[in-house]
Formats: structure tokens, sequence, C-alpha cells
């Protein structure tokens, strides 16, 4: 038992130190059949200990289509690159990446043709209960090639959120005089706007699947995206719109590839995988590693609506911490009291409650029984959302 006592208290957490870097370009390459500004993303390597990855910035961007035409790509925002024009990727064309670093670095990918175009059947909601024991919303999709050329497939989604303010109060707390003393507080209306608010995730994970083993290119029931019935994007009203994205053979073993590297489980696994080489190779030196792979897709989307009273309404829901806050009292005089309301007031992390119902218009004097604040999140949704409502949103 000694012995045992003595190993655990041995156990110290550590700081990870990366002692190899490599310095990588990364590139997230995606041409898709849509007729729209086309999007590539560059940044580099970044070790554990840094925040996020360094954006690549000032390099030459083009999509070559069958060695003739040429698409030119801005940079939009930092590491952002979109095209000039409009363009869709078409079937029976091949399509080539190009691109040259500030530093005067050429990269190029292999040739790539759009693959079969295949619809998703539907996408619906299910309640479930994950593997976890945790019950819940899950997001599951279907979808069908008769002709079974599609085979190798891809997914990513936006989720948007209905947020409702818990503990709304429709009148502000304000200074309306100061004097040496004493200020006066007044009540204003707030916006409406602080009430109902939205918000939005994109799915970061690597969803892929294929059907080379079955009898046909159907899939049934594959769930992309589950959300804990306790987890606030369920609380009122959510939607999702689901991307399916036919892909190649080699753009599948690719993803999977950096799927199984990703997974958190295999950072600290015995057998670590090589560089993951993709369809890209540097021109100007053949050592020089590079991240990514130029892919050409067909993509169909589906966009439906949850509400949380269809599924999961006899369930734990989310809930904010709204303790009320009470500034400090007994403070030496009236205007040091009222100095610390007003800071309150003017710090835009709390939102004022009062626990009765003063009379807007009339001055308050903040020393009776209505002095509290809340958790601004608790009061004004604006917090965690914007209040605008997108323009695909239906109630």
């Amino acid at each position: 038992m000694l012995v045992c006592g003595t190993l655990n208290s041995c156990i110290d957490p550590f700081e990870i130190e990366t002692e190899n870097f490599e310095n990588i370009l990364v590139i997230n390459a995606t041409i898709t059949d849509e007729v729209k500004n086309q999007e590539i993303l560059l940044s580099r390597t970044f070790r554990f200990e840094d925040d996020g990855p360094l954006l690549e910035q000032g390099a030459i961007v083009k999509v070559i289509e069958d060695a003739g035409v040429e698409y030119l790509f801005e940079e939009e925002a930092p590491g952002t690159y979109r095209s000039v024009q409009e363009f869709a990727a078409s079937s029976g064309k091949e399509y080539e990446l190009s691109l040259q670093t500030s530093d005067g670095k050429s990269y190029v990918s292999d040739k790539v043709t759009l693959p079969q175009e295949t619809s998703i059947e539907r996408v619906y909601p299910q309640r479930i209960t994950n593997n976890n024991g945790v019950e819940g919303l899950g997001i599951f999709v279907d979808t069908f090639d008769p002709t079974g050329n599609s085979q190798y497939y891809r997914y990513e989604f936006e989720e948007t959120y209905r947020i409702l303010t818990p503990l709304w109060y429709p009148f502000d707390l304000v200074v309306t005089a100061e004097g040496a003393e004493s200020f006066e507080f007044g009540l204003v209306d707030r916006s409406v706007n602080e009430k109902i608010c939205y918000a939005k995730n994109v799915s970061n994970n690597i969803k892929i699947t294929n059907t080379t083993i079955f009898e046909e290119d159907r899939i049934t029931a594959l769930e992309v995206n589950f959300i804990p019935a306790e987890d606030i994007r369920v609380d009122s009203r959510y939607s999702i719109l689901v991307r399916q994205y036919v892909q190649s053979r080699e753009a599948n073993g690719f993803y999977e590839i950096l799927s199984s590297f990703s997974e958190s489980e295999s950072l600290f696994s015995q057998i670590q995988p090589g560089f993951i080489t993709g369809n890209i190779t540097s021109e100007s030196n053949q050592d020089d590693k590079v991240l990514g792979y130029f892919d050409v897709s067909t993509v169909s989307e589906q966009r439906i609506f949850v509400d949380r009273s269809d599924f999961l309404t006899d369930l734990p829901r989310f809930a904010l911490e709204c303790e009320l806050i009470e500034p400090e009292q007994g403070l030496d005089n009236l205007i040091t009291f009222h100095q610390l309301i007003r800071g309150f007031i003017n710090s835009n992390e709390v939102r004022y409650l009062p626990d009765t119902s003063p009379t807007p218009g009339e001055p308050i004097v903040p020393e009776g029984s209505f002095r509290f604040f809340l958790p601004r999140a608790c009061g004004d949704c604006t917090a965690l959302g914007v209040s605008e409502a997108p323009d695909f949103w239906v109630d």
C-alpha cells in the first residue's frame, strides 16, 4: 500500500514542447461543381505550444482547366484565397492547382477530374443515446447512387441555432444625473434585439465513408452530428445544413489517413503514421514537403430545422449559471456606492434585473432592494450570438 501510494504521488503534469519542427505549407483546396467564387486556404504547420497556424500570405494562386483556361485567385483575407471570377468544375475536364509562395517557391498538383454527381436523399433528426450513454439529437444522412459510380463520400455541415434570453428585463439601468455626493439613476427601454439571437458552428472534423464493400452504392442512417440534450444548440430551435462531397478514391485515401492521424488517441500512440503524402508537390525543391490535397468534387446539400419540443422535451436542458450579483454594501459613503453601481453599468459584463418593479421614467436611487445584476449572457443573448436572423431562417 505504501509503494502504491508513493507511485501515485509521483504523477506530475508536464508541458509539451516541440523538439523537431518542420515549417510545412498546408493547402486546403476543394473545387466543386457549384458556380461560385471558389476558395483555397493556405497556412503553415505550427508547434504544439503555439496558439495556432501561421497563415500563408502573399501567394500567387491559380487553377488551370484542361491546360488552357486559368482561374486566378486573390487573397481576400490572410491565408484565404478566392477566385476572381465565379466558375464551376465540369465533368470531362482536367484541373490542376498551381501556386507560388511569397518566398518564390512553386507548387503544383496532379491533374484531377470531377467525379459522379449524387444528391443527398434525405437528412433527418432522431433522438438517440450515444456510445458514452448521453442522450441527445443525432443527425443522419441517406444517399443512393443507382449507377454505382460514386462510392466515396465526405461530409461537412454548418449548424445554426436560436438562443432565447433566459432572464429578459425590458429596461436598462442608466445614470441620469451625477452630483458631488450622489448619482441619480433611471430606466430606459432596451432593444428587443437582445432577447432572441442566433449563433452558428462549422464542422471541424473529417467525416468520410465509402460503399465499396456493399452490393449497391447506398448509404443509410450515417450519423454526421450528435448534440447532447443539455447543449445550448438544441435548447430552442436548431438548423443544420449538411454538404455531401463525392470524391475520388485517392482523395478518400488521403482524408482517411488524415482523419486517423487527427484523432486524439493517435497523438500518443506507439505507432505514429509517417508524413501524409497528398497530390501536391514542390517544383522548386523535390525534398520540400507540402501537406494537402487538391480535390475536385461534386456537391449536394440539404437543410433541416428541428424544434426541441419535437424530440427532447422530457430531457434535462441547457441552463446558464444566472446567480444574482449584488454590489457590495456598507461602503464609506453614498457616492462611493453609486460609483460602484455606475461601474457595473459601464462594464458591459452584467445586466440589470430588479427584484421589484420600478416605474420607468421615475428617478431611481439604488438604496432599496432592487439593486441586482446578473451575468450579461443571462439577460442579453448578444453575449452568445447575433440578433439578426440568417436569411434562410424559418420559424
